[in-house]
């Protein structure tokens, strides 16, 4: 544990080719994203200089180190693990390339082996590019798949994507449409009702009032139109309300969402992917925020991916990228508090 007990928040910088590197040295130009906690920027130095010029900020002062090991024993709110990859002087800005993806997925993989010793209390990566990443060598067909891989005894389900303060997960994710129906039981949404609730909690939301989506038109009318209404999601509803979790539905997809705008609920509960994340890209796709719960620690990144077509103009938005540090942070500081 580190002798001042601050919470330790480790930062990568994403794809070279993208906006990561900008937006993170524009994250990190706020003093104040430092109160309360150490930073540990991991990633080739190159990549975070390079980044800095693009973003035309100041550096924050940093003491640089070699080793994780080093991580506890090297005082300062911001610590540089420089881990060196590859010379992005030699990738061109917005452009799908392997070597980028090999770096990015090494990284990972190391800042994955830093957690797993027990020296990071938070992590939030800049944006990726999946592509780059399949043709750089990764087997995994999203970062979610790559972090249930290497951290066996995980409790993570989906991803859990916040705009604001509102917050949305799905019960299924990257499975094709005709084979939701046989995924949607009562074990499997009542899995995601309490996934969602005890990551809210742990975010500091007490009492969180979920509402759960139906998955057929109009709610199945009455077993119209199917009846994984009355048999799967009504069921797993009353259980996670029978244990004191604030839930309520199942309500149609087509208006739920509404309800989460309008403050009527703080979560939803979606069944299959396109229900949950057409409507949360449309209230705000720019300022949403990805949290992979169920691990370790707290890790999140931006939603919106790595914008090659703006990448190298320094006009990047660092919007989302600092509320999923906030979230990572909150997350990190009351862990320490409990």
């Amino acid at each position: 544990m580190p002798s001042d007990n601050r919470p330790r928040i480790a930062i990568t910088l994403g794809d070279s080719a993208g906006i990561g590197p900008e937006l993170t040295a524009k994250l990190l130009s706020d003093p104040s994203v430092f109160d309360g906690i150490k930073i540990i920027l991991i990633g080739d130095e190159r990549h975070w200089e390079a980044g800095l010029s693009v973003a035309g900020v100041k550096p924050p002062v940093s003491r640089r180190i070699e080793s994780p090991d080093q991580i506890d024993r090297t005082p300062g709110d911001f610590l540089l693990l420089d881990y060196p990859t590859l010379d992005p002087a030699t990738v061109e800005y917005g452009t799908v390339d392997p070597r980028s993806g090999r770096a990015v997925l090494d990284t990972l993989l190391f800042t994955i082996r830093v957690i797993l010793e027990q020296k990071l209390d938070g992590f939030l990566f800049a944006p990726l590019n999946k592509e780059s990443l399949h043709k750089g060598g990764s087997p995994y067909g999203s970062e979610l798949e790559l972090f249930k891989e290497h951290f066996p005894r995980h409790k993570a389900l989906e991803e859990i994507n916040i705009l604001d303060e509102s917050w949305t997960m799905r019960v299924t994710s990257h499975v094709g449409i005709r084979d939701v129906a046989a995924l949607i039981t009562r074990d499997n949404v009542l899995s995601a009702i309490r996934f969602v609730d005890t990551a809210m909690r742990a975010y500091g939301k007490t009492g969180p009032r979920l509402a759960v989506a139906a998955l057929n038109p109009h709610n199945g009318e009455h077993g119209m139109f199917g009846d994984e209404e009355g048999r799967a999601i009504e069921p797993a509803v009353q259980a996670a309300c029978a244990e004191g979790i604030s839930a309520e539905g199942p309500f149609p997809s087509d208006t739920v969402f509404i309800k989460l705008r309008d403050g009527i609920f703080d979560a939803v509960i979606a069944m299959y992917h396109d229900q949950c994340q057409i409507a949360t890209k449309l209230m705000g796709f720019h300022r949403g925020v990805t949290y992979h719960a169920g691990f370790p620690i707290p890790i999140t990144t931006p939603a919106h991916g790595t914008a090659f077509d703006i990448a190298g103009k320094g006009v990047a938005d660092v919007g989302a990228t600092r509320h999923a540090f906030t979230v990572a942070r909150t997350i990190a500081l009351n862990a320490k508090k409990t």
